[in-house]
């Protein structure tokens, strides 16, 4: 009964994989879709890091700077459910010491990694100043988001799709042959095959990124989908 199962698994793997591809004449293309818009939310993450050769106080100093990040956070209004922080982190700092001919601890470095949810975008550039000023020197990742995001997927969806036809058209004219039907649509890339990408998608992937954005302006964020199709023609 096992073997029978197994068998059964194999077949239809195959099988799978066989239908993906059509014996038919066909065209394999991918289509893509990108939107471009200014982010209207942002999660940035950093980290306190004071250090001092008496534990003491380097936990002291990392308590104040973390005080006054919160006092900054108030300032530009991020709500406290908006602000997660770890607990703190003590890491022995070591050094080569030359007349004993080992390794000595030197100090100690205090850290705590705290992230910031932004729902005012706007007061973006001033609030990462403000932390530089305040002492940050270790920024550990800035997100960029959109409040509409899922919206804008559908959006750039419908577009690969439109990029997809407009492929497959592009192909079938060059070959001079006509587009009949649509064989197969899916998120993912049939494994083995290289799909054809439409002149025009290629030219806006490889164009330059010319545009220089301020030390802390948030830019411009892009939403991209893809869709790969095969189209039987005739």
């Amino acid at each position: 009964m096992r073997k029978l199962v197994w068998l059964c698994l194999v077949f239809f793997s195959f099988s799978s994989l066989a239908t993906a591809i059509p014996d038919a004449p066909h065209v394999y293309v991918k289509g893509q879709g990108k939107i471009s818009v200014l982010p209207d939310l942002a999660e940035i993450s950093f980290s306190v890091i004071r250090r001092h050769s008496d534990l003491i106080q380097a936990k002291k100093a990392a308590d104040t700077l973390s005080a006054n990040i919160i006092k900054i956070a108030e300032e530009y209004e991020i709500a406290k459910e908006d602000i997660s922080a770890s607990e703190l982190f003590i890491q022995q700092e070591m050094q080569y010491d030359r007349e004993s001919g080992r390794q000595v601890i030197s100090g100690f470095k205090v850290s705590r990694n705290i992230q910031f949810y932004l729902k005012n975008i706007n007061v973006y550039s001033r609030l990462m100043q403000s932390l530089v000023n305040a002492g940050i020197t270790q920024i550990n990742g800035i997100q960029m988001m959109a409040s509409n995001a899922e919206d804008l997927k559908k959006q750039a969806q419908k577009l690969a799709i439109a990029d997809a036809r407009a492929a497959a058209q592009e192909l079938a004219d060059g070959f001079d042959v006509k587009v009949a039907r649509l064989y197969r649509a899916a998120k993912e890339p049939i494994r083995g095959e290289q799909p054809y990408v439409a002149m025009e998608s290629m030219m806006r992937d490889s164009a330059p990124a010319n545009i220089v954005e301020g030390a802390f302006e948030p830019g411009s964020i892009t939403i991209e989908q893809v869709v790969y199709a095969v189209y039987l023609i005739e």
